[in-house]
């Protein structure tokens, strides 16, 4: 037993990290500079617009913050013909671009020249440039160049800009002579598409340990370190369990809900099959089960509070429980508020689980002990109660333990049509504001929850069936 959940334990941890992983690439896909994003809220003073060259600091030291100048994993696996810590160059569209010349060339040592010259350029024409338009113009031609992919485009612009220079007097030969040797570096990679040295054969290995982004990134979950949400630069942890309590008050209501009916209902239904009531129940719970749970909430909304009906219930929210007086008066408001999304939940879990209950039910009726006990003169009370239910319940856990993940998920559409501020509706919010620094805790916190409830459900099932111990041992 403890063997066997000692393996369930480490499988689990396994599959949360491969899924970490999946993750974390998902959070490196994603549109726009991250560092750009960050930027805007720690310094708001930057922007594209400003200097090319204060940006461009910045930018690196607040990179350098937030450890997104390290490596992406615990290795880097990249060809033989990359020069040594290409990874490390930032901006990320200079990384692309010197990236994308290497790969067309395969030559590293010279494209890594060329990006020298134009952050040579870069800082000629960028310095004190407010008071000279030329030189203001340069330098954003400069501050391009890094960025441009095409090295045909990059020669284009290179020879455009030294004809120029070349008519313009304010401009010293120095200054024309490094165009030139721009030009030429340009040619020589164009001309050369040199096939690649021995070493590129193989491919370059880098090993950067914990120095890397991803246990970065998988350490402040796990410490829940502060993470800086995109869209108000709050504390994205203390969005999200502010959001989670609401999240589980729902969740947890629909949960007791669906398990309380649905096993009273199996229940019932095992001991009346045939009987007329119980198919017309029957062909309710297939309704139920087979309706969206979004477009019962909907008509829940336009049938019982829009008044084109009813008005019973409030249409969303949680209502004003914040000024309420007393204790009592604050959950009867709450409560008023979360009647119609529970019910939403918990009739899809119902229905499963009062018909998976109901087959438990009539297949332990059959067993050859229920007819051992009828034939003792037990009476059919006392044989459903103490032996027929507790039997019948073992495989309703695994079942139950099913139900926690699908709740979770149709908690997120619940959330949106009804205006809970649970995770569910954070998660959709942050996924159309591009809040990633939300968007993934609440991605991992969910895989958690549904990862270890199936765990949780497999050692309960273990611990409550002496059939399962027997067999194991």
């Amino acid at each position: 037993m403890i063997l066997s959940l000692l393996r369930k334990c480490i499988n689990a941890i396994l599959l949360l990290w491969v899924i970490s992983i999946i993750a974390f690439w998902l959070s490196k896909l994603t549109p726009g500079d991250e560092v750009m994003e960050y930027l805007t809220i720690d310094d708001p003073r930057y922007n594209i617009n400003s200097n090319p060259l204060e940006l461009r600091k910045a930018y690196e030291l607040i990179a350098h913050r937030r450890g997104l100048d390290l490596p992406l994993f615990y290795w880097s696996v990249s060809p033989g013909y990359y020069p040594q810590d290409v990874n490390h160059i930032l901006p990320l569209d200079d990384r692309k671009s010197l990236k994308t010349w290497i790969d067309d060339s395969k030559n590293g040592k010279l494209s890594l020249h060329l990006r020298q010259q134009l952050k040579a350029g870069l800082n000629t024409f960028c310095v004190n440039n407010n008071s000279i338009h030329s030189k203001d113009f340069l330098c954003q031609q400069f501050n391009s160049a890094l960025k441009t992919e095409d090295l045909n485009v990059l020669r284009k612009n290179m020879v455009e800009l030294k004809g120029t220079l070349i008519k313009d007097s304010t401009f010293n030969r120095e200054s024309i002579n490094q165009f030139s040797a721009i030009v030429l570096i340009c040619d020589t990679l164009l001309l050369k598409k040199s096939t690649a040295m021995t070493s590129s054969l193989f491919p370059l290995i880098e090993w950067n340990g914990t120095h890397s982004q991803y246990h970065q990134w998988m350490s402040g979950l796990l410490s829940q370190r502060p993470l800086t949400s995109l869209v108000d630069g709050l504390n994205a942890w203390g969005k999200i369990y502010d959001a989670l309590k609401w999240t589980l008050l729902l969740n947890g209501l629909a949960f007791l809900l669906a398990i309380l009916l649905g096993v009273g209902i199996g229940i019932w239904s095992g001991t009346h099959d045939g009987h007329p009531a119980e198919r017309i129940l029957n062909w309710i719970l297939f309704a139920l089960f087979a309706l969206p749970s979004f477009w019962l909430g909907t008509l829940f909304i336009y049938a019982l509070t829009s008044g084109e009906w009813l008005s019973l219930f409030p249409s969303g929210g949680l209502g004003p429980y914040h000024s309420a007086g007393t204790m009592l008066e604050k959950w009867t408001i709450l409560f008023s508020h979360l009647i119609l999304p529970v019910t939403c939940l918990a009739l899809g879990a119902l229905a499963y689980v009062s018909r998976q209950m109901k087959q438990s039910i009539l297949h332990q009726s059959e067993q050859l002990y229920v007819k051992a006990l009828r034939a003792q003169g037990i009476s059919e009370r006392t044989i459903l109660r103490k032996h027929v239910i507790r039997n019948a319940l073992y495989p309703v856990i695994t079942i139950i333990g099913g139900s926690i993940p699908a709740l979770l998920s149709g908690s997120l559409i619940i959330e949106v049509i009804y205006s809970i501020p649970g995770m569910g509706r954070l998660m959709y919010n942050s996924l159309l504001a591009h809040d990633w620094p939300v968007v993934f805790p609440v991605l991992m916190l969910g895989a958690a929850i549904t990862v270890f409830s199936y765990l949780l459900t497999d050692i309960v099932y273990k611990w409550a069936d002496p059939r399962v111990k027997t067999l194991q041992s």
